[in-house]
Parts: structure tokens; sequence; C-alpha cells
């Protein structure tokens, strides 16, 4: 009997049976493909970790090195497993072309390596070890899709030529994020190459589980050892690999939040308009003598069959979406290797969802007890307190807008050029790299002289970084990278404090200044070189806590005069603005050419450039997410406002029946209706502007504010937040509701003369 009403309910209303069934479609999709998402993106990132046997603890070097001390070290620890010394060749990028495309204006530090012999190993898309034959080149899998290439295509390493066997996965520097890529060659070729680049190291250590990666790195800094680049641990490269796709799966996550809330409230307006229409029958089937509980086990019933449908469906839907989602993270981590564990988190977070929808309608149906037999059965009484549902309306509204500009918001900030700021890096027009060279400070106040002479320079700094040691209030010694120049201008985003103007201070990135446990007025040594190789000492104030993302987001930043601090520099930057910022980019083109074959390591990189080489994986990522998040947004928002529109006309016939009575035509109770939904529309736009932009800032902040980038604000595209947004959502709104008020025309003037018809 039991599956027979149900059957005839379903035939009776197909739109509210289809409305609940692509709610609880939707949502089941959404928390699916998040569990899918973030799964694949964990065990595949884990998986890759763990066959490459990825470093625990890893020191860049540029410099001589004197591998027994670094051995004696290693044995003199009982938390060291393996110790290694790589070498990575530097090459320039104007070196650089694969096929017919050259590397030229690549962000990236590219070089050449041979396979390890411990651990490290950069692997195939098989995520087996790679072993290259001499005359063969395996290049990063990030670049295959970005210069096109395939296998049996050249890269021309100057006029050297090697051939593309295959492409490499490399777990420390996946990620665009990482700053340097590794291309892999036999050791022949290596060796044969040798002379078209500049060497640095990789010192590299795995260590016994449950190890402090801190007080290895202390000890290590203590010991004196080579320390002439960025330190790197396991927990910063999982952080980084994880970061690009990991943005999107969050964005993601925050829909499938505001649409699970979308879902109940809409659910539950579906359930009170059918239990409306059902008053008569249900008043019957009380008279009978069938309890409140069997009454609501058969309305339950039907949702329960609706929510095994809409699983299987959101489980379908999630499989499909995760296709283009994940090939980028499929492209650069592989498979999790676990499907089965992968398939049943998700159908337990859809049966998670799907059970949160179910206890709402649970409470929902309870209504059923507050109505007499005897009223129901004259088609009066009511199942609960009739709400306005105009204000639903306006909150539905807010959050479709809030579900259309959190990722539009993300993404417009990160490639917007003002966003450098929270990367240790001043908000500049044009960025110049000057590395990997003898004479890095010659040629640096060389460029600067330049500079100087180029009419088109507005203005110009030039920011020099080395290594420093440096000693703590409590008695320890760590090794600072210092970047030294004139910080006032080009300023980046001080969360605390200000820049370093006089030789006595200095500003510490965030994550420096929190691992230090320093803080804004705290006294720091400062070691400086002079020109007979003695070290000075020099008390420092810490004046200033910024935001930095850059070389694991640990730097600092000082101002000492190079007339009396002679530390070798380990690279130079200079950061420009134009007198015409239209010209950026035929006068950064006009400079890379210039340095393009100097066999110097010169890279001139406009802002955006640096930017989209950077961030350009976790952008394309949340657009990906964007254009979802977006056609589900007006998706819902239609069927919302279409529905509640419906609700709003059934209980309110026996007065539209009156109007038309009085000689209302139906043209004119609709324009009544469409100023109230207009109306209602304009408040939940703008509520959900303010969340798109307040709320939602905090939201991104959080987890930006735990790579090193405190004090995060959108940086907002007016377009995007004050016209595209909004029209889309009214435009979406307009058109529900003229779907929707087409019913008014149904409306006869005689049927307010008509006992029970919805008053």
């Amino acid at each position: 009997m039991y599956q027979r009403l149900i059957i005839n309910d379903l035939k009776k209303n197909k739109l509210t049976s289809i409305g609940t069934l692509l709610f609880m479609t939707v949502n089941a999709a959404l928390l699916g493909l998040v569990a899918l998402l973030f799964v694949n993106l964990s065990g595949s990132i884990d998986t890759l970790m763990n066959v490459a046997q990825t470093p625990d603890f890893l020191q860049m070097h540029a410099g001589d090195i004197h591998e027994e001390q670094i051995m004696d070290f290693a044995r003199g620890r009982d938390d060291v497993e393996k110790v290694q010394i790589c070498r990575f060749l530097n090459l320039p990028n104007s070196q650089l072309q694969i096929g017919d495309k050259s590397m030229d204006g690549n962000m990236q530090d590219n070089g050449l390596c041979v396979q390890s012999p411990e651990f490290d190993y950069l692997v195939d898309m098989d995520n087996h070890p790679i072993y290259p034959s001499q005359g063969d080149i395996y290049i990063p899998v990030c670049y295959r899709k970005e210069y096109d290439a395939q296998v049996g295509d050249s890269v021309y390493i100057g006029s050297e030529k090697l051939t593309i066997a295959g492409f490499l996965r490399d777990s420390q520097m996946n990620s665009m994020m990482a700053s340097s890529k590794r291309f892999l060659v036999n050791s022949s070729d290596y060796d044969r190459l040798f002379c078209l680049g500049s060497e640095e190291y990789l010192i590299e250590f795995k260590l016994s589980d449950g190890s402090d990666y801190s007080a290895f790195t202390t000890a290590y800094e203590d010991a004196g050892l080579p320390g002439n680049g960025p330190t790197i641990t396991y927990p910063l490269i999982r952080m980084m690999n994880a970061l690009s796709d990991g943005m999107m799966i969050l964005v993601i996550l925050l829909i499938a939040v505001a649409m699970l809330f979308i879902s109940m409230f809409c659910i539950r307006c579906l359930l009170f308009t059918q239990l409306e229409k059902d008053r008569s029958e249900i008043g019957m089937i009380k008279a009978i003598g069938l309890s409140r509980k069997s009454i609501r086990g058969l309305y339950l019933s039907k949702y329960l069959m609706l929510s095994a449908v809409g699983t299987v469906l959101g489980f379908i839907v999630a499989l499909i979406l995760a296709k283009p989602l994940s090939a980028q993270m499929r492209q650069l981590y592989g498979d999790t290797g676990n499907l089965a564990m992968t398939y049943v988190l998700m159908i337990l977070g859809e049966v998670l969802v799907e059970s949160i929808i179910l206890f709402s309608i649970s409470r929902t149906l309870r209504k059923i007890d507050k109505a007499s037999t005897v009223e129901v059965l004259n088609g009066q009484g009511s199942f609960g307190k009739k709400k306005n549902l105009w204000i639903p309306t306006c909150i539905i509204t807010a959050v479709s807008v809030f579900m259309i500009l959190l990722p539009l918001n993300i993404s417009n900030t990160l490639k917007a050029p003002e966003f450098v700021t929270y990367m240790g890096i001043g908000d500049s027009d044009v960025r110049i790299d000057i590395r990997q060279m003898d004479d890095i400070a010659e040629v640096s106040e060389s460029l600067g002289k330049e500079l100087t002479a180029d009419d088109s320079v507005s203005d110009f700094v030039l920011m020099r970084t080395g290594n420093y040691k440096t000693k703590l209030p409590d008695g320890k010694s760590v090794n600072l990278l210092i970047e030294n120049g004139d910080h006032k201008r080009f300023p980046v985003r001080y969360s605390k404090g200000s820049y370093p103007k006089a030789d006595n201070e200095i500003a510490l990135s965030l994550l420096n200044a929190q691992e230090l446990r320093l803080s804004v007025g705290d006294k720091v040594e400062v070691f400086l070189q002079s020109e007979d190789g003695t070290e000075t000492s020099r008390t420092c104030t810490v004046c200033g806590i910024y935001s930095d993302i850059t070389n694991g987001g640990k730097t600092a930043k000082g101002c000492f005069d190079s007339k009396s601090d002679n530390t070798p520099v380990i690279w130079s930057i200079i950061y420009l603005s134009l007198k015409e910022p239209n010209k950026i980019h035929e006068w950064t083109a006009q400079y890379q050419t210039k340095y393009a074959y100097s066999g110097e390591g010169i890279k001139v990189t406009s802002i955006s450039e640096y930017l989209d080489g950077t961030y350009g994986q976790t952008i394309r990522g949340i657009r990906s997410a964007s254009a979802v998040t977006t056609i589900l947004a007006c998706m819902v928002l239609f069927v919302v406002v279409l529905l509640l529109l419906r609700l709003l006309i059934f209980r309110e016939r026996s007065d539209s029946s009156l109007k038309k009575a009085l000689g209302f035509t139906s043209r004119d109770v609709q324009k009544e209706y469409m100023r109230k939904v207009i109306a209602a529309t304009v408040i939940g736009i703008a509520l959900g502007v303010f969340a798109g932009v307040v709320p939602g800032q905090s939201i991104a902040g959080l987890f930006l504010g735990a790579m090193g980038a405190q004090g995060f604000k959108f940086i907002i595209s007016p377009f995007t937040v004050f016209a595209f947004a909004p029209a889309l959502a009214l435009l979406t709104v307009i058109a529900a509701a003229f779907t929707g008020l087409y019913e008014i025309h149904s409306i006869a003037a005689y049927e307010c003369l008509q006992s029970g018809t919805g008053r």
C-alpha cells in the first residue's frame, strides 16, 4: 500500500518531487566531490612523497662545500638515517628552449640534475624512478601543457640538443609555488653541459620518525654548515604541494555548506506546500484511525526513496565533475592508489549530508500533529505558523551571490599585481632577478647605473640578499636570509610595525617571527662581515613583521650599509616602476632580449608575469571551481525563487481571486508580486555582496594566514562585485519570477467565494 501511495504522490506532485530530488542530488554531488578531490589530493601527494622518499630536511647552497664536514655532522646525529649531497646545474632561462618555445620569460629557476643515489627520486608518470639514457632528457610534468611538449620533441640548451624521453614528477618541486624546477639527464650529459650553468648543491637528510625539525635545523645552523640558500622541511614541501589544488577544494567545501543551508530551507518550503495541498487527504487518513507516526512514516518513505536516488545521482555527477577538476592534480601527483577507500569516503560524505536533510524533513513532518482532524477535513487549519517568505527569498539571494563572489574574489586577488605585497615583494611594475654568477654585486651596481640612465624608468631600488648569522635573546644562533636596501620604496605589507629605517633595525617575516618567538621591539644580534673577513656584531631591534610566502616564508629585511657590510651577496633583486606603465611588456621584452644570450643570470619579468608563473596553477583551479559554483548558484536561485513564488501564490490564491473580482487584471497582480520579488532580491544582493567581501575575506585570510600572508584583504574587481554578480542574480530572479507568476492567469475571480482555498 505504501508503495502505491508513494508512486501516486510522485505522479501527482511531479514538480515538487523533481525539485526535492534536485536539491538532494546537488548536495550529494558537492560533498561527494569535496571528499573525492580531498582524498585524491592528500592520497596522491602522500603516495608520491613516499615513493620518491622526499627528504625531511633540505638546505640549498650556492658556493663551495666540504662534504666530509657534512658527513661528520650526520654521523654524530642519532636522528639522521640518510644523508646525500645532490648537484643542481642552474641554467639561464634564456638558454633553454622546449620545442620551438623559448623559456626566456619563465619565472622558475630551471636546471639539470642526475637521479639521486639514496632518496629524493625523480619519478615517471607511473611513479617509478627514472634513469635516462645518454642524449635523453625528462622535463617537469608541469611544463607539458605550458610548452605543448611531447615525447620525442627536442630541448635546446644553448646550442646543445637533447630529446624528451618523458615527463617527471618531482615531489619537492612539482608545485609552481616552488621556485625551482629540475630537468633529469644522464650523468655524462650533465658533465658535458656543466660549463653552460652554475652549480648549486642540495644538502638533504632523511630523519628518523618523530624527529623535531626545528631542533635539527638549529643544530645544523649551530654546526656552521653550508647555508647559502633557503632551508626547506618536509611539512613545508607537503604544504606547497597541497596548496594549489587545496584552495580550490576549500572553495567548493564552502559552497557545499552554503548549498546545504539553501537546500534544507527549500525542501522545507516544498514540504509545506505539499502538506497545504494534501490537507483534506491527511484529514481523511487521520479520520480512519491511522496514527500520526504512520502518516509521518508515509511521507518520510517518499523522501527516503528520493534521497537514495539523489545519492546515486550525486555520486555519478561528482565523478563527472571530478574528472576536469582533478586533471591538474592527477598530472602532478598521480592517482591516490586506493580507489576503494576513495569511493567509500565519498559515499559516507553523501550519506552524511542526506541524513542531515532527512533529519530536517522529519522535524518538519511533526507539524502534521498540530492540525486537528476536523479542521483539515474542512480545508481549514494549518501545519504551523505561516511565515513571511519574502525574508527567505532575500536570504537565499544573499547566499547565492556569496557563492558567486567568493571564488571570483579569491581569483581576482591572486592575479592582481598588488598581491605581491603579501609575498614579501614590493608593489612594482617590473622585477629583475640577478643570480647564479660570481660577481653579483658588481653586475647589480652596473645594471643600477644603466637603469638610472634609462629615461623610461620612473623609480627603482636595488635589494641585496645575504645569509647572516644572528643570535637571539635566549642565546640561540640562527642564520637569517636578510634582504638589504631602501624598503621605503616599493614597501611590502606589514602586519605589525614598519620597514627598517636605520642600520640597527630589522624586520622579520611572519613565519620567522613565530618560529623564533620574536615580536616588534625585541633585540637580536646580527653579525656582519668586514673587508678583512672578520665578523662584527650589531644589536638590531625588530621594527616590523610582514607577510611573506617566498623562500619558505622565512626571510628578513634590513638596511645595512654596503660600505660597512661585506657579507657575500647570494642574489640581488631590482624592483622598478615605469613612467608609462602601459608599456611594461615592451620594456621587459627589450631587456629580456638584451640579456638573453649574455651568459649572465639576469631575469627580467613584469610583476603580472611573475604572479602568473607563481600562482597560475592555483588561479586556474579556482577559476574551474568558480565556473561550477556560478552555474550552480544561478540554477539553485532560479529553482528556489520559482518554488517560493508557487508557495506564495498558493497561499494567497483567495486574495488574488478577490482582487480579480474587484476588477484588477492578472497583469496588475503579477506587477505587485514582481515589485516584492525585486525589492527582496535587491536587499539580498546587497547582503550577498557584503558577505562575499567581508566574511569571505576573513575565510580566505584564515587559509592564507597559515602560509605567512597575515592581514589578508581582498583586491576586488569593482565590475565583478558591483555589476557582474548582482546583474547575474537579478536576471536569474526575474526569469524565475516571470516563469512562476504565469500561474496567476489560472486564478478565477469566483474562487474567493469558495471556502478552503488557501486562506
